[in-house]
């Protein structure tokens, strides 16, 4: 994921980074941890945050390559065999996100990252697997520990407690989710890929989608469906019926307006399954461009407020179409 973001990265100009960069950074509190939208430190926010800065840091280490030799290939992946109104799009998109301006600072500081990630890391320290609840925060506990390498001993914990949670949960999430969840984290971590393929084969053979579920479950299914190398035509097709005809994906196919979580993960799983993406390339970019604002991406659920989750899922799916 992380190189999808700087993919994003990569279609800002100086400007358009520089208000993201200052956004991101506004959004880490004083202990560390970045804001939810009551303005408390939560993992589950802080792991967007760090996944952000993670890129944000490797795009300044990147060595041997300058941002404006960089730009033109992240473009020409985006204009390759695109359509008229995808080549409108993109030019729209750069207009105003990423136009040619000059900025007193054209990128964020390294010492002003890597000052945001220690504060991010010494939070990360204190945080105490038994006074971490909920299967989904572990997760991030555990993903946390292993991108700021805050200490084995501790990973190996959280893991243990992270298994416990799965079973505990089973009740409140649904099992497509929780799996989709747990093995994203895994395969993160670990590196006993075969034997979270059985794992993977075990938990989709107990799951089932329709058109009644969820967009994010359905591209869940999706990509363990591709972990087991299975080709998943079904799920490619199901997956593309949630894309709006005004661009984005909906959460649910009831509905008319498109959300910014949705248009990611399905962009994510769709890309991941090797789907050609070039008819829902024009309408999701005008849709990641319609919502942002400032240095950030909102919900596009009509939500005026900015947080580092749709952030996250806007650089995401920008990201995924510049690939």
């Amino acid at each position: 994921m992380i190189a999808f973001l700087r993919n994003a990265l990569n279609l800002l100009d100086g400007q358009g980074r520089e208000e993201v960069s200052q956004f991101l950074v506004s959004q880490q509190n004083p202990d560390g941890g970045f804001k939810d939208r009551g303005g408390r430190s939560d993992l589950y926010y802080s792991l967007f945050g760090g996944m952000m800065l993670r890129a944000w840091s490797m795009e300044q280490r990147a060595e041997g390559v300058e941002t404006e030799d960089r730009r033109p290939k992240a473009e020409a992946a985006l204009s390759e065999h695109s359509t008229e109104r995808s080549r409108r799009s993109h030019e729209a998109f750069e207009g105003s996100i990423y136009e040619d301006r000059r900025p007193e600072t054209e990128a964020v500081l390294p010492e002003l990252v890597d000052g945001t990630i220690q504060k991010l890391k010494q939070f990360i320290i204190r945080q105490s697997t038994a006074n971490v609840t909920g299967f989904i925060e572990k997760c991030c506990l555990v993903l946390l520990q292993k991108e700021l390498k805050t200490g084995r001993n501790s990973q190996i914990k959280a893991l243990i407690s992270l298994g416990r949670s799965f079973w505990k949960e089973r009740h409140s999430i649904n099992l497509s989710y929780r799996s989709f969840v747990l093995f994203l984290t895994l395969d993160a971590v670990l590196p006993f890929r075969r034997i979270l393929k059985i794992g993977a084969q075990r938990m989709l053979a107990q799951t089932t989608i329709d058109g009644n579920s969820p967009c994010s479950e359905v591209a869940a299914r999706l990509f363990l469906q591709k972990m087991m190398n299975q080709d998943g035509l079904t799920e490619q097709e199901l997956l593309k019926s949630f894309a709006c005809e005004t661009g984005g994906f909906k959460a649910f196919a009831h509905l008319n307006n498109a959300d910014m979580l949705s248009t990611a993960v399905a962009l994510f799983a769709l890309n991941y399954a090797g789907s050609d993406l070039r008819l829902l390339k024009p309408g999701c970019l005008d849709f990641i461009q319609q919502n942002y604002a400032e240095g950030a991406f909102l919900s596009g659920d009509g939500d005026p407020t900015a947080d580092v989750e749709y952030t996250f899922y806007g650089l995401l799916a920008l990201g995924v179409l510049a690939d």
